[in-house]
């Protein structure tokens, strides 16, 4: 899920279009189901705002029924050298498993390699 985080007039993050990307896919979240966070936030909004709505709208519990994946946006727009699969890409997991798992996804098209971070 890569969604803008702009920042507000006192230069705190606007987590609105966060919030309301994760309700809409809370509303279609399966037992399983890996949700993979790309925008940039600041640590654990993850897990503080962005777990609690999917769990709220799709009645599933966290690192049971589903999981969770980060890895922040590291592009610039409209930059032709310096692209997605030009650039390490860092990689987090709400489990080892499901970091591995996202770590396996990115590393299958990131050229320049990832790098697996967890930290629970």
């Amino acid at each position: 899920m890569t969604v803008p985080t702009p920042i507000d007039d006192v230069n705190r993050p606007d987590l609105t279009p966060l919030q309301k990307a994760s309700n809409t896919v809370g509303q279609v979240l399966k037992k399983g189901d890996i949700v993979v966070y790309e925008s940039t936030v600041y640590p654990g909004a993850t897990e503080e705002v962005c777990v609690p709505i999917l769990e709220e709208v799709s009645g599933l519990k966290f690192n049971q029924d589903f999981f969770a994946g980060y890895s922040p946006e590291r592009i610039n727009p409209g930059d032709k050298v310096n692209t997605l699969t030009t650039i390490k890409k860092i990689i987090s997991g709400s489990t080892p498993e499901i970091a591995d798992i996202v770590d396996a996804v990115y590393a299958s098209i990131i050229t320049a390699g990832t790098h697996q971070s967890f930290q629970h």
